[in-house]
């Protein structure tokens, strides 16, 4: 069993990790059903991939703060007030825009799960949420290379 004090740090770590792909989800949602324009097939298809691997990682982060004795944050007030990302809550931007923005929040996403894995390797010994944040790096630093490759950023 992991010590209280790793256990701790890990389940803080994730629940922020948590609170951000949650608002990401719903930004990606948020320009899947309000998209409109000539991209609008491609960027449907790309949306749709990206919400649907967004709800998969958010339920394999719950679990993994469940397996590290914490309470996986389950509403929005507690959400929004343990996010870092900002939402998009006005009108939905024009497609090229709306890759841009997905791309920066991508952006902020990963350097915090970077930030998260050099504050567990140095502070605890919880290698599974370690490797597990590894692995979902990889995963964004992809979408986030898809992103870019179609903005002009």
């Amino acid at each position: 069993m992991m010590n209280k004090n790793d256990a701790k740090i890990s389940q803080e770590l994730l629940n922020e990790i948590l609170a951000n792909e949650s608002i990401l989800l719903m930004q990606t949602l948020n320009y899947h059903w309000n998209l409109v324009g000539p991209q609008f097939q491609d960027y449907h298809l790309l949306f749709d991939k990206q919400y649907n691997q967004l709800f998969a990682d958010l339920d394999k982060i719950a679990e993994r703060i469940r397996a590290v004795q914490g309470q996986a944050l389950g509403s929005f007030k507690n959400i929004l007030s343990a996010a870092s990302l900002k939402e998009d809550s006005g009108k939905a931007p024009k497609p090229q825009q709306m890759i841009i923005n997905l791309l920066n929040q991508y952006e902020i996403l990963i350097e915090q799960i970077r930030a998260a894995i050099i504050t567990l390797d140095k502070k605890t010994t919880d290698f599974g949420t370690i490797n597990f944040l590894e692995e979902l790096l990889t995963q964004h630093e992809k979408t986030a290379w898809m992103l870019r490759s179609l903005s002009e950023k």
